[in-house]
């Protein structure tokens, strides 16, 4: 991991899995099913086998290295893992190898994290898909997905909107009894994202939309041998760890 590399810190995803890099270039379905496959077997791995989970974790930042993703970019992105590892500190307390529990949680978290990080950061989201969607994963949640991604901007500057008005108004929900104004927002929000999406609904079945998933979603997919060369050795390391030192 780089943040000298690339695009700066405060870079968002899109702009950082546009980048390029020997990561980058690898086809989605063979980082889908490798990295996914790094977060299973991290998460199938006993407490206490701490080379193993060492070797899991080195993995992921090694790839992170080789993918040049900036170090504050993806310190950002791991910021998700923050409220289960606070989790994770309560077990010392609750069980009486809770220490070797807690431990176990936070490697095999941060090394699950940091491969889906290094997954969404090297593929752009239309490839994503569609290497999903080559794997045969369901139609219906590829089509929410996709819906999701395409418009959850479009929610955000509403949300932010609809924060600017409230503001505007004095009520900057920060404080408990401004709580009911938080409340009116976030109902207002819902029942706009409600509306809009019956409006695009509406727009799409007027053009003939079936509620299938497009089969042109992202550029057509080709395996080389740098990505069976990839696949191969990811699954070897992967092995020898859960075999060899687990």
């Amino acid at each position: 991991m780089s943040g000298g590399h690339g695009v700066g810190g405060g870079a968002d995803i899109e702009t950082v899995a546009a980048g390029d890099s020997p990561v980058h270039r690898l086809d989605p379905r063979v980082k889908i099913v490798g990295l996914v496959g790094l977060a299973v077997v991290a998460a199938s791995t006993p407490t206490g086998a701490w080379a193993a989970l060492a070797a899991y974790l080195a993995l992921a930042a090694g790839l992170a290295a080789v993918a040049r993703l900036p170090l504050r970019y993806t310190a950002r992105r791991m910021v998700v893992e923050v409220p289960f590892l606070i989790a994770a500190a309560l077990l010392p307390f609750l069980a009486p190898d809770g220490a070797a529990r807690a431990a176990t949680v936070a490697l095999k978290l941060t090394a699950s994290v940091l491969a889906m990080v290094v997954l969404s950061s090297t593929t752009p989201f239309p490839r994503l898909l569609r290497g999903f969607q080559a794997l045969r994963a369901p139609a219906v949640l590829l089509l929410i997905v996709s819906f999701m991604w395409r418009y959850l901007h479009v929610l955000g500057d509403e949300l932010a909107r609809l924060r600017t008005a409230r503001d505007a108004r004095g009520y900057r929900g920060r404080w408990l009894w401004q709580a009911g104004a938080t409340g009116s927002l976030m109902a207002t929000l819902f029942v706009r994202a409600l509306e809009r999406g019956e409006r695009v609904y509406l727009a799409m079945t007027s053009r003939g939309f079936t509620g299938a998933v497009p089969t042109t979603v992202g550029a057509a997919l080709s395996l080389r041998r740098t990505d069976v060369a990839f696949g191969v050795a990811l699954g070897a390391a992967l092995l020898s760890a859960r075999l060899l030192l687990a």
